[in-house]
């Protein structure tokens, strides 16, 4: 479940009623989950609907197995912190994925893993980098100390919370189809 966003207006990191507990960020939450909580307006939606497009991207390319991390303004409440819709979602892909597979890949796949960034937030409407669990052992737990210390982060210092979803297309469908009615109830309010 994905907690409620606190006082400061962010996911909690940790729960506060368990602060040594594992129930903690990043949080694992279901696509359906995420869509649910945060298609709220036409511009969440929309970045929602590139981060899906995105997902079938890699899909297509064969890139089905392991988990990705959502954060950035996307998931905090930055409509009230900064007055301002969000931007885009930031998504780092954490993937199987070895050399040989990423030494197979086109021009265009490359640049849909992050080789042409602005395209990326342009057209999908994510910040996308891609974290190979392949990597030697030391490289791994450094990006991964990495990508937590940059997410469990405002710019300002403030800790926050981030969510964890599978990257099997297992739920795409049904995450599409529930955002598909979110977009409907949006339309006629």
């Amino acid at each position: 479940m994905i907690p409620e966003w606190n006082a400061e207006g962010v996911l909690p990191p940790i729960n506060e009623d368990d602060p040594t507990g594992f129930d903690r960020a990043p949080y694992e939450v279901t696509l359906g989950q995420v869509v649910d909580r945060f298609a709220t307006s036409q511009e969440r939606c929309d970045i929602l609907e590139g981060f899906l497009a995105h997902r079938a991207e890699l899909h297509k390319m064969g890139m089905d197995n392991g988990f990705q991390w959502l954060d950035g303004s996307f998931t905090e409440d930055i409509e009230l912190l900064e007055h301002r819709p969000p931007r885009d979602i930031d998504v780092v892909t954490f993937t199987p994925a070895n050399d040989d597979f990423f030494g197979m890949l086109e021009e265009r796949q490359i640049n849909l893993l992050g080789g042409d960034r602005e395209n990326l937030k342009k057209e999908f409407r994510i910040d996308f980098y891609v974290q190979s669990l392949s990597d030697p052992a030391e490289a791994l737990v450094a990006m991964t100390t990495y990508w937590y210390s940059m997410w469990s982060h405002r710019r300002t210092g403030q800790w926050k919370g981030f969510l964890k979803v599978d990257l099997s297309p297992s739920q795409d469908a049904e995450a599409k189809n529930l955002l598909v009615a979110r977009q409907q109830e949006l339309a006629h309010e």
